[in-house]
């Protein structure tokens, strides 16, 4: 039986559904199917009185055994279909289509279908025995009409008991073969501080945390810290909205992959994760409460989600509910829902995932030509999905057509910041070129234009809403604060993605430069030079020869086995000829070690720096003449192909979760080293965490670790208004050098203007005059101003003041003297400085070369601020303040400090080591399996734990500890911690 306080819980649950929710309380006279758990009455009662002629129609052809038709139907179709599918689709009893449930109807035209919806009935029962020949019964069931949707099992964590005991007591150790742990399409394990839900009880991997947060917090005062389950989960309006939205089928997959083996993928069901659910529902709220009180759109959302955290289903489950939304006055809100994403996003994930959404085939369509988009435009599609590079053709086309300016349009974007792969940092360029071929050209991107286009939109019939797991201030600055966050730290915690910042294996690559032969002085800037110079290094062939050898050691020896033998890496390399030495590097030391692995090469085609013919990327990787024309991240996904070599492409949005590898030819900060290093993040169910490797060539592990933690718990920056002194400060800063006279601005701004005049007009002469008048200046400037650096300076100020002007200006009124000296900073600033010197400076590089390189190991590198651990626990407000439990692994810990002299940092391991063991998944399982067998215990369990012990200490390259006898010895302290693991383990199982 229950403990009091979880009686307490689940009574207050209860009672909540019936007073809040309407609940109907089962009774105990009521008569239930317990083979199926069906409540006849209540499915029988919910048909006749929603759809009395079906209902007369049975009765026509089948007279007093019409009851018996539909529940022998619904019995028959059970077995080739799951419940909840029948609910979505109806059910066909002899040729008569019947409905099961009634949704909310998505506008108020009908109020017999509102009236309908109402007549949705919702029961439930605690302490429901299942089993009529046990005694085994489950805490909470709740049907919809008589047909069993949701089962819970409650535990108070007070009573020491959580959502785990949950899952292992009341799911995995009972008879799954029961009709109720297969019919329902949630179960949730549910205590007063947590909630994991799975579509699919039989095992423990399924359930899936359900929080609102990452520490729960009631928003009610007298609530427990799960209100939210109880409160909203489970809702009638929302039990309906996930039959008729949220719940996705995947289908059972079967093929037979290149290599000849069958792969099989068995069918299951996708419920949201609460993040999913929350921002999709609350968003469309929001938009439809917009709607009623401005009576217009014109808003902006950011939406903050850690990469990995499902973004593409969210962003599916948010345009079927914006496509549902309908006015007061019954009017559909928008008439086109777009989804814009990046090209290689459309032909997989989204594309994949949308596929899912089977009751939207007839909404959704994929637009990858500009021709295709114009025609779905015309034709009014609902859901439009598009590459972002399109978003130009759409606004013009919306902006210029009589019939369609006052559309009304929703756009999804993802991502709302991205730096790498053609550079869809929110790519809304001035209007992209009327054709299909789009650029992938790093040097086309700028974020700030981009903003800058997207200013100028009057978007008061539009919404844009925009998903980032990385935010930028300029991101923040044009779209607010996000209106929903799920951080890189909860996702974590919550194990939805792996930790890919924990530790960094890292290399410094050393080089000695010489001249080729002797070459004139010259005053270059002094970044540039660097740049080119390290360039020089990266691309040398020995040195790629040596990295590539120091790759292929680490994948036969930290790689190859991970992910069950299916883990994969990927090469981050500084450029495309240095991905091309290492990609032959790595393929002939493959072949001359004779391993089972292949190598592909990702890139956007270039010419070869010596030959200058073309290398292509299909005809490099034989994608034309071995694959059949497949693209590369197809044939990555075959299991013979392990590395891939990557320069720019891939290193964001490509999802493969057999990655767990990657190798840094190339330093990486900031956003862009999220977004490179976590292509490692995806789960997959035979992934650990600590097989995640990372190898920096670049000796860069800080700025990596840097920029995770700034991330690590959402936007870092806030939503402000501008300064306005800081462009007076700026335009101060300029004035105060005296560069030009205010004279001589003046002078330019008026030339400048007039020439601009006179360039609709075609006058040559003007245009000639202007020419002339930008070679004085810049002979002034250098006369002024020798110095190449003090040059670069002042042009430097001259940008920043046309970059703040154009973002300030939104806000502030200014002087005309403000308005007018843009024109010169924004004009000369571009000019000043000769760009041809760029050009020299590569040719008087080409007689430079390496004399000397290495590569040094500098050890591995920990992140201070790591995500220490998993999920365990919410928080209680006001509760009891009872001191929590201390561990096994505490109490072992005060026994190895009284017993042996350790410092501070050791039992510091020592607990990470403890704790990273007993979360191991494969170990936890053996030793709850046989928490009864002392024998299995001593001589399996104890010298497995240990050994996984020891190889922690290897993996911190701690090895001189496993030969210091106070750890090695029997009864020393990797003894103690072995013994402690197995104790902790049982003692929180319960």
């Amino acid at each position: 039986m229950p403990s009091n306080k979880e009686t307490l819980f689940q009574n207050h649950i209860a009672n909540y559904l019936q007073n809040k929710h309407r609940y109907v309380v089962l009774q105990k006279e009521t008569v239930v199917d317990k083979n199926y758990h069906i409540i006849e009455a209540q499915l029988i009662d919910f048909i006749t009185t929603t759809q009395p002629e079906k209902y007369a129609t049975l009765q026509e052809n089948f007279g007093t055994d019409a009851n018996l038709e539909i529940l022998k139907a619904l019995k028959e179709t059970l077995v080739k279909t799951q419940l909840w599918l029948i609910l979505r689709n109806g059910l066909t009893v002899r040729g008569t289509k019947i409905e099961l449930y009634k949704p909310k109807p998505r506008s108020t035209k009908s109020a017999q279908q509102l009236a309908n919806y109402h007549k949705n009935s919702l029961c439930y029962k605690t302490e429901y025995q299942y089993n009529p020949l046990t005694k085994e019964r489950i805490d909470l069931v709740i049907w919809l009409n008589g047909l069993p949707i949701i089962v819970t099992e409650i535990k108070h964590e007070d009573e020491g008991q959580n959502a785990n005991d949950a899952i292992y007591s009341s799911f995995l150790n009972r008879d799954l073969e029961n009709n109720l742990y297969k019919m329902p399409f949630m179960y949730m394990a549910l205590t007063d501080l947590e909630a994991k839900v799975a579509t699919n009880p039989t095992h423990a991997k399924n359930f899936l945390w359900f929080n609102a947060q990452l520490i729960n917090k009631a928003e009610t005062v007298g609530e427990f810290p799960t209100e939210h389950v109880y409160k909203y989960a489970f809702s009638k309006e929302n039990i309906v909205k996930y039959i008729e939205h949220y719940l996705v089928f995947v289908p059972a997959d079967e093929k037979i992959n290149e290599a000849g083996i069958l792969e099989k993928r068995n069918a299951f069901t996708i419920f949201p994760r609460y993040h999913q659910f929350r921002t999709s529902k609350n968003l469309a709220e929001d938009v439809k409460k917009l709607v009623a009180e401005k009576r217009s759109l014109g808003k902006k959302y950011l939406i903050n989600h850690s990469a990995g955290s499902g973004k593409t289903l969210t962003i599916a489950w948010m345009a079927d509910l914006l496509d549902s939304l309908h006015t007061a006055d019954n009017k559909k809100i928008f008439d086109n829902i777009i989804i814009l994403t990046d090209r290689k996003a459309l032909d997989k994930n989204v594309k994949d995932d949308l596929k899912l959404f089977a009751h939207l085939a007839n909404k959704v369509n994929f637009a990858k030509k500009s021709k295709d988009l114009a025609d779905f435009l015309d034709k009014d599609k609902d859901i439009i999905v598009s590459t972002v590079h399109k978003f130009g053709h759409i606004q013009e086309k919306l902006k210029k057509d009589a019939i369609l300016k006052d559309r009304n349009v929703a756009f999804l974007i993802d991502e709302a910041h991205r730096s790498q792969d053609g550079k869809l940092a929110l790519t809304y360029r001035s209007f992209f070129n009327d054709d299909d071929n789009d650029t992938e050209n790093e040097d086309d991107f700028n974020e700030d234009e981009n903003i800058k286009e997207l200013e100028k939109l009057n978007i008061s019939n539009q919404i844009f809403v925009a998903f980032t797991a990385t935010t930028t201030p300029k991101t923040v600055s044009f779209f607010g604060d996000p209106f929903d966050v799920y951080s890189e730290d909860e996702a974590i915690k919550e194990e939805y993605i792996l930790d890919v910042a924990q530790n960094i294996f890292s290399y410094q690559t050393l080089y000695n430069l010489r001249l080729k032969e002797e070459i004139p002085t010259k005053d270059f800037p002094v970044g540039v030079v660097s740049k080119a110079l390290k360039t020089i290094a990266y691309n040398d062939a020995d040195l790629i020869q040596y990295k590539s050898g120091v790759i292929v050691n680490f994948f036969e020896e930290r790689v190859a086995k991970t992910i069950n033998g299916k883990g994969k890496a990927m090469v981050v390399t500084s450029s495309r000829p240095a991905g091309l030495q290492f990609f032959k590097n790595i393929k002939t030391i493959l072949e001359e070690k004779e391993l089972p692995y292949k190598v592909l090469f990702a890139f956007s085609n270039f010419p070869d720096p010596t030959t200058k013919e073309t290398i292509d990327e299909i005809k490099l990787n034989a994608l034309d003449t071995l694959h059949q024309h497949k693209t590369i991240e197809e044939v990555f996904e075959l299991p013979e192909y392990r590395i891939l070599v990557v320069a720019n492409k891939f290193q964001t949005g490509f999802d493969q979760p057999l990655l767990s590898a990657m190798f840094l030819d190339k330093a990486v900060k900031g956003v862009n080293a999220i977004q490179t290093v976590s292509r490692l993040n995806r789960n997959h169910k035979e992934k650990k965490q600590e097989e995640i490797l990372v190898v920096d060539f670049t000796n860069n592990s800080q700025e990596i670790f840097d920029a995770f933690n700034k991330h690590r718990k959402g936007t870092p920056y806030k939503e402000k208004e501008p300064d306005k002194q800081l462009l007076i400060d700026t335009y101060n800063e300029i004035d105060v050098l005296e560069v030009f006279t205010n004279e001589e601005i003046e002078l330019y701004i008026n030339a400048y203007l007039d020439s601009e005049n006179a360039a609709r007009e075609r006058d040559s002469e003007i245009d000639a005059l202007m020419s002339n008048l930008n070679q004085d200046y810049k002979a002034l400037f250098r006369k002024r101003v020798p110095n190449l650096e003090n040059q670069k300076e002042y042009v430097a100020l001259l940008r920043r003041y046309a970059k703040l002007y154009y973002f300030i200006r939104q806000f502030f009124k200014f002087d005309d003297f403000l308005h007018d000296f843009v024109v010169f900073a924004d004009v000369v600033g571009n000019m000043l400085i000769n760009k041809g010197k760029t050009s020299e400076m590569n040719q008087l590089l080409k007689k430079v070369e390496l004399s000397k390189g290495a590569v040094k190991y500098m050890g591995m590198k920990t992140n201070l601020q790591v995500v220490k651990e998993p999920k365990k626990t919410g928080l209680k407000i006001g509760g009891s303040g009872n001191t929590p439990t201390r561990t096994t692994i505490e109490l072992a810990l005060e026994q190895i400090e009284e017993k042996y002299q350790i410092s501070k940092e050791d039992a510091i391991v020592i607990k990470e080591i403890c704790q990273e063991v007993s979360n191991d998944y494969d170990i936890k399982e053996r030793v709850l399996a046989n928490k009864e067998n002392e024998n299995y215990l001593k001589t399996s369990a104890t010298p497995t734990v240990k050994q996984k012990v020891r190889d922690k200490y290897i993996e911190r390259e701690q090895i001189a500890k496993l030969d210091d006898p106070l750890y090695s010895q029997r009864g020393g302290i990797i003894s103690l911690m072995g013994r402690a693991i197995i104790e902790n383990i049982i003692s929180f199982a319960g």
